[in-house]
C-alpha cells in the first residue's frame, strides 16, 4: 500500500510546530522567576550602594564620585524597575495564553487518540494508512 505523504505531512508538521512552541515556552517559564528575582536583587543591592555613597559623597569626591553619577545610576535603576514591571505584565499575559494553548492541545490530542482507536479497532493494520493512521511498529 502506498503512503500518501501529501495528506500526512501537514498534520505532522503542525504537531512538530506545536511541540516546539510549547517546549520553548516551558524552557522560558523556568527562567522567568530566576530573571525577575535576579533583577529585584540587583535593584536592591544597587539602591543600598547608592544610598551609602550619597551619605559619604564628601569623603568620596577625591575618588571620582559625584552626585550626578549617582543620580544617573538611580535613574537607570528606575528604568530597570519599570522595564521589569512591563516584562512581568507580558509574562502574565503569556501565562494565560500558554494555559489556553495547553487546553486546546489536550482537546486535540484526546480527539486524535479517540479517532485513531476507532480506526485501529475496526480496520486491519494494512488499511490504517488509508485513514491517516501511521503504524510505527
Amino acid at each position: 500500500m502506498e503512503l500518501n505523504k501529501s495528506k500526512i505531512m501537514p498534520f505532522r508538521d503542525a504537531l512538530k510546530t506545536t511541540f516546539f512552541v510549547i517546549f520553548v515556552l516551558i524552557i522560558n517559564f523556568k527562567n522567568i522567576n530566576i530573571m525577575s528575582k535576579t533583577i529585584d536583587l540587583q535593584i536592591e543591592k544597587s539602591r543600598v550602594l547608592i544610598d551609602g555613597l550619597r551619605k559619604n559623597i564628601d569623603a568620596l569626591r577625591d575618588k571620582g564620585f559625584d552626585g550626578g553619577e549617582l543620580d544617573t545610576m538611580a535613574a537607570d535603576l528606575e528604568a530597570l524597575r519599570q522595564a521589569n514591571r512591563e516584562c512581568d505584565a507580558i509574562r502574565e499575559q503569556l501565562s494565560e495564553k500558554v494555559k489556553a494553548v495547553n487546553d486546546i492541545l489536550a482537546g486535540v490530542k484526546e480527539k486524535f487518540a479517540e479517532k485513531k482507536r476507532i480506526i485501529k479497532g475496526y480496520y486491519p493494520q494494512e488499511e490504517w494508512i488509508k485513514y491517516g493512521v501511521l503504524d510505527k511498529r
